[in-house]
C-alpha cells in the first residue's frame, strides 16, 4: 500500500506599501542670527551706562530748592543761665536745601512736588557764587543782631542802638575795591571823617574825583571797630550822563543800592546765637521767639512745638521770606504743629500744610505772641511789650533800604 503526501504551497504576503517619506527638517537659522539680540542688548546696555555716568556729572543751570532742616532754636541760643529758664515746648527754625541739578536728575526733580526748579540767575542775581553766599552770611548775622535786641525790647529792656558804618553787599567785580574789600565789612570811616551811614560815605565819595587813592577804615558785623586799613583807588561810573568818582561797592546805576546802615545795639547781657552756617535772613522771627521763650518762664509755646519763618525788622515787623513750600515739609516732618509765617506766604504753606499743621500769618512779634496766647502759651513779661523812647524803638538810619531787609 502506497502512502501519498499532500504538500500545501502558502503563497508569499503582498510586500508593505513604502513608509511616507519624512518632512523635511527646517533650515538651521544663519549664525549671526542667533547672536544678533544678545550683541544689541549689551550695546544698548553699555551705552545706557555710559550715558547715565555722563548726565550725572553734568549739572544744568538749575538748583533744586528742596525741604531742608527744621532746628530746634534753643540748642543755638547762649543765655546768661541764671536768667533761663526750662523749656516746655520747641521753636524750630527751617531752612530750604538748595542742590545742584545734574542733567541725569533732572526730570526726578521736576516730577517731585516738593522740589522747586529755579534758574541760577534767578537765584543768585548772576552774582559770582563767593558772592551771593557771602551775602547769605551777612543776612544772616544781621538777622541775629536783630532779634537779640527786638526778643529783648519786648521783654522791657531798653536797648539804644547808634550807626557806626557801612555794610558792603555789593561789589563790582571790575573796581579796585574788589580785591581791597569783601562782602560784610562795614566802612566807618573815609580819609578819617567818620561814615555813620550810606549818605554820609556817597558825599564823602563825591568830593574827589576818579582816580583819587582814598583811605578806608574797614571793620566786620560782629566787630566794625577799631578794624583795619584799607587804601585803595577811586573807579568811575556814568550818573545822570555824567562821570562821577566810583567807591566800587554797591550798585552804579542805582546811588546807594546794595549797602545799609550798619547799628549796634546796646544789649544788657550778653546773647550769642550760632546760626549753624545757615545763611539768610528767615530765621529772624525764630530767633526773636526762641530768646523770648528762655527769658519768660520756657511756658511761651504752651508745651507745643511751633515753627516760624520771617525776617525780623528793628521796629518788631516780620518780612517776606521765600521757599515757603519747602519749608513747610520740612517742620511738619520735624513735628510741628503750628507755624507762623509772614502774611505773604500764608497761600505757599497751606498748599503744603496737612490737617497736623496749622498755619498763621504774622505780621509782627506782638501778633505771634498773641496767637500763641491763644493756643495756651504763657507770655509773661514779653506781654508788656517794648519800653517806650528811642531805647525801645530806635532803628538804624536807612533800615528800610537795607539789602537785608
Amino acid at each position: 500500500m502506497s502512502t501519498f503526501e499532500n504538500t500545501l504551497s502558502v503563497p508569499p504576503a503582498p510586500p508593505a506599501p513604502p513608509a511616507p517619506p519624512a518632512p523635511p527638517a527646517p533650515p538651521a537659522p544663519p549664525a549671526h542670527r542667533r547672536r544678533r539680540w544678545p550683541y544689541v542688548v549689551g550695546v544698548f546696555v553699555v551705552l545706557l551706562a555710559v550715558f547715565a555716568i555722563v548726565a550725572s556729572r553734568i549739572t544744568v543751570s538749575y538748583y533744586a530748592l528742596v525741604p531742608g532742616d527744621a532746628m530746634d532754636v534753643s540748642s543755638l541760643i547762649t543765655l546768661p543761665k541764671a536768667q533761663t529758664h526750662t523749656l516746655h515746648g520747641h521753636v524750630f527754625l527751617t531752612d530750604v536745601g538748595v542742590n545742584n541739578v545734574t542733567l541725569l536728575g533732572l526730570l526726578p526733580a521736576w516730577l517731585d512736588s516738593d522740589t522747586t526748579l529755579v534758574s541760577r540767575g534767578a537765584l543768585t542775581l548772576n552774582l559770582p557764587l563767593s558772592e551771593f553766599d557771602a551775602q547769605g552770611t551777612v543776612d544772616m548775622q544781621e538777622s541775629e543782631l536783630t532779634a537779640e535786641a527786638v526778643a529783648l525790647r519786648q521783654l522791657g529792656y531798653p536797648v539804644p542802638e547808634r550807626d557806626v558804618g557801612v555794610t558792603v553787599y555789593v561789589i563790582d567785580p571790575s573796581s579796585p575795591a574788589w580785591r581791597s574789600l569783601k562782602v560784610g565789612d562795614v566802612i566807618t570811616s573815609f580819609d578819617g571823617a567818620p561814615t555813620p551811614n550810606p549818605q554820609a560815605l556817597q558825599s564823602a565819595v563825591r568830593a574827589q574825583k576818579p582816580g583819587d587813592t582814598v583811605t578806608l577804615q574797614v571793620g566786620s558785623i560782629a566787630d566794625p571797630t577799631p578794624g583795619r586799613t584799607v587804601t585803595l583807588r577811586l573807579s568811575s561810573t556814568v550818573e545822570n550822563h555824567q562821570t562821577v568818582p566810583f567807591i566800587g561797592i554797591g550798585d552804579p546805576s542805582v546811588p546807594l543800592a546794595g549797602l545799609g546802615t550798619q547799628g549796634v545795639y546796646q544789649l544788657p547781657f550778653g546773647v550769642s546765637i550760632n546760626s549753624d552756617q545757615i545763611g539768610g535772613p528767615s530765621a529772624g522771627l525764630a530767633w526773636t521767639l526762641g530768646i523770648i521763650d528762655s527769658l519768660t518762664g520756657g511756658e511761651l509755646t504752651g508745651g507745643k512745638s511751633i515753627a516760624a519763618t520771617g525776617t525780623i525788622h528793628p521796629d518788631g515787623t516780620v518780612g517776606d521770606v521765600g521757599g515757603v513750600e519747602q519749608k513747610t515739609v520740612a517742620v511738619e516732618r520735624a513735628g510741628a504743629t503750628v507755624f507762623f509765617v509772614p502774611p505773604e506766604e500764608l497761600q505757599a504753606a497751606q498748599s503744603k500744610a496737612t490737617s497736623n499743621l496749622k498755619v498763621f500769618a504774622v505780621s509782627s512779634v506782638q501778633q505771634a505772641l498773641d496767637d500763641l496766647e491763644k493756643l495756651g502759651g504763657k507770655l509773661g513779661s514779653a506781654a508788656a511789650g517794648p519800653p517806650p523812647g528811642p531805647a525801645g524803638h530806635q532803628v538804624p538810619y536807612d533800615w528800610e533800604d537795607s539789602p537785608w531787609t
